[in-house]
């Protein structure tokens, strides 16, 4: 955690200037607040879920009608967090279920934003953030298949004399901002507002924040880390007492 006027802020999770509307399959772990097993409990391996917990299932089974490119692979319900699997389909797919479709405006067909495309301007501010005279390897690429490699090298060219150091914070604020109009933060924010609306409606309790600001995001890279935590999701309820996020009920 870091010190920002005079308060401690959460680091992010994400990966540094990626777009979080490309396609490709992500790796979501989200943390109910203080961790409180509100969720349901494990019992003999199997997650036996709470009224809460089905409250969550339900929404969470409504992803795909969020956007037109999103699809559910695995996922979990724990006492305290969930686990996804989220892939997000080339451009131009429709998985036919979609009512909404956030984040389309900022991202999706790659429009205007500011003086160059969305997409542009975090392939732009990722290049800067690489140290000069190194091979850097750029996370956005054309359009790919899910689960091909979104990576190609590139050479970072040595700045020329009297150049001034790329204001990284400036960078980074500005693609913070078009970040929260990229389709995974979009789809996470709306399932996080409305499960957890849904949740103070039941216990009659307005207000109360029911999940973590922040979440956790892998972007999944090839076949090997797909199939790896696939079966981790699966797996997850067996190995409860091991787990990370394990809280005694």
């Amino acid at each position: 955690m870091t010190l920002y006027k005079n308060k401690y802020r959460v680091e992010s999770n994400r990966a540094s200037f990626w777009d979080y509307s490309s396609p490709g399959h992500y790796f979501i772990t989200i943390c109910i607040q203080n961790r409180k097993c509100i969720l349901g409990q494990v019992v003999n391996g199997k997650m036996v879920l709470s009224a809460n917990g089905q409250l969550v299932k339900t929404e969470l089974l409504k992803l795909t009608q969020y956007h037109k490119r999103c699809l559910l692979d695995e996922w979990i319900i724990m006492p305290n967090h969930i686990h996804l699997l989220i892939e997000l389909a080339g451009y131009g797919y429709d998985n036919g279920m979609a009512v909404d479709n956030i984040g389309d405006v900022a991202m999706d067909d790659h429009n205007v934003t500011g003086n160059g495309g969305a997409v542009d301007k975090i392939h732009e501010f990722y290049l800067r953030s690489q140290p000069p005279y190194l091979p850097t390897q750029s996370p956005l690429l054309p359009p790919q298949p899910p689960l091909q490699p979104q990576q190609s090298p590139l050479q970072s060219k040595q700045p020329p004399t009297g150049q001034q150091i790329p204001d990284m914070a400036n960078d980074i604020k500005q693609y913070r901002k078009l970040r929260r109009n990229m389709v995974i933060p979009k789809i996470l924010g709306k399932f996080q507002m409305l499960t957890s609306k849904q949740i103070n409606i039941e216990h009659q309790s307005p207000g109360v924040k029911n999940w973590q600001n922040n979440y956790y995001d892998h972007v999944v890279r090839d076949e090997v880390s797909y199939q790896r935590i696939k079966q981790y999701i699966i797996n997850n309820p067996a190995k409860w007492g091991e787990d990370k996020f394990f809280e005694k009920q």
